[in-house]
């Protein structure tokens, strides 16, 4: 069934990786054909345009020739007449047809005889009647291709007395134009189909190292997190690379902390209990009368249940604070009040370590909002493990201010200090140092989680022989 399983997921993973694909390319090939259409289309417009003004100019040039001509020499005798005897004047300085047309839109000759006795009312025809040259593209009888015809006024004098004409067809500039976009049709199809094996070439850059991860994500889903990811790009899935690896990492970091924790608990419930239960046998089996065993063993058995119930209580503190459950009763409180009362508590363990126990703080300190009962537990805490690690004869202090946006509360000691290598760990879940006074691993992790709580941070500040700085940060 296993096997059947991983075919499943293997057949998933490539359809998924063949959809993305598909959509990559897909995408690119898009992009790329609507880029070389608009391309196309803008070009073929552009040349058809200069190609018809071309002719256009051209033809132009030649009408005015022959009409400045006829305006200049010939206009003191009627059209008609002109007609009869120059009419080889009109088409000497051009390959077009030329017609000439009255004024009534009758025409008067057409040098290839197409239009018999018809008559023109096209808008090229109407300007030139007005007085001004003209245009005109479209279709005719004659000819299956589109023509282009340029009017200009015949004048006597400033008199207007006809309209000569001049009609080319667009057969050869549109032959020109379809060989132009044919190549343009085979370049754009050339493109497309580079572009295609090219976005498949680049698809392949993104979905490598995508199958790379996706198969090290199945590996690591199945409990195994000892494979890492090769990061071959620095981009998007790269960081998805190191976000894996670091997850990796983390998990079995955290996995060596639980199995160390686990040892170490065991370690700290063994001794209290072996301690409960050689009692409790050496009671049971003793004499009653012997009342100082009886006191003695029955105040051991007393302190190692109450060190029992202390682990205890910090592991249910701890889970409570890393499941996100604890929620915090917060009031207005002047801190030094909780810091003086803490002193007064552990005063007279300072007075039998013999350690110098002081508390400094500056005058008229704002009152911050806090659940008094946690920040004392992080006060405790810290004194605490200060009075570990200080031998005789040291110093423990405690010191608060306060600038525009925060508390600062400092707990200082002059003991044996914490390793460089140890430093950045000592406040990770279940993290406990080498030095034998260390503890379960808890009680900095649940200072750390309080101060969180209130939005606050924890910096810790150490040097091996030379003692121990932590930093406490609340916001106002």
């Amino acid at each position: 069934m296993k096997q059947y399983g991983a075919q499943a997921i293997d057949g998933g993973e490539n359809n998924t990786l063949k959809g993305i694909r598909a959509r990559l390319v897909g995408s690119y090939l898009i992009i790329i054909l609507i880029a070389v259409i608009i391309l196309d289309f803008v070009v073929l417009n552009t040349l058809k345009q200069y190609f018809y003004n071309n002719a256009e100019d051209m033809l132009y040039n030649q009408i005015k020739i022959s009409a400045d001509y006829y305006n200049s020499y010939l206009s003191s005798s009627d059209l008609k007449d002109n007609i009869q005897d120059n009419a080889d004047m009109f088409w000497k300085n051009t390959t077009a047809e030329v017609q000439i047309i009255d004024l009534s839109g009758n025409v008067l000759m057409d040098s290839i005889g197409a239009l018999g006795n018809g008559k023109i009312s096209s808008s090229d025809y109407k300007k030139a009647v007005l007085g001004e040259s003209g245009q005109w593209i479209g279709q005719v009888n004659y000819d299956s291709e589109k023509v282009l015809s340029v009017t200009y006024p015949l004048k006597s004098g400033n008199k207007i007395v006809g309209v000569l004409r001049f009609v080319t067809s667009l057969r050869e500039v549109n032959k020109t134009l379809y060989s132009i976009t044919y190549i343009l049709i085979s370049t754009a199809l050339a493109v497309v189909i580079i572009s295609g094996l090219v976005s498949i070439t680049l698809s392949n850059t993104i979905l490598g190292p995508l199958k790379e991860i996706t198969q090290a994500a199945e590996y690591m889903a199945s409990g195994k997190f000892n494979k890492k990811i090769v990061k071959r790009y620095n981009d998007e899935i790269g960081k998805l690379s190191d976000t894996l690896n670091y997850m990796a990492d983390e998990i079995l970091n955290n996995e060596r902390l639980k199995n160390e924790f686990i040892s170490s608990v065991s370690h700290e419930l063994r001794t209290p209990l072996t301690s409960i239960k050689g009692w409790a046998i050496t009671l049971n089996t003793g004499s009653l009368e012997d009342k100082k065993s009886l006191q003695i063993g029955l105040g051991i058995i007393e302190k190692e249940s109450d060190r029992l119930s202390s682990l205890v209580e910090d592991l249910l503190d701890f889970s409570k604070l890393a499941s996100g459950k604890t929620i915090l009763n917060l009031k207005e409180t002047n801190i030094v009040e909780i810091a003086e009362y803490v002193r007064t508590q552990l005063n007279p363990r300072a007075i039998r370590q013999n350690i110098t126990f002081t508390l400094k703080y500056t005058e008229n300190l704002p009152t911050i909002s806090i659940d008094q009962n946690r920040i004392k537990q992080v006060f405790i805490n810290l004194i605490d493990n200060a009075f570990n690690f200080t031998a005789s004869g040291g110093d423990v202090g405690i010191s608060i201010e306060s600038n525009s946006t925060s508390m600062i509360i400092s707990v200082k000691d002059t003991g044996c200090g914490i390793p460089a290598e140890e430093l950045p760990r000592v406040t990770e879940k279940f993290f406990k140092g080498k030095n034998i006074n260390s503890k379960n691993g808890i009680g900095l992790s649940i200072c750390d989680e309080i101060i969180k709580l209130h939005n606050g941070k924890v910096k810790i500040y150490s040097e091996e022989e030379k003692g121990t700085e932590v930093f406490l940060y609340l916001p106002l």
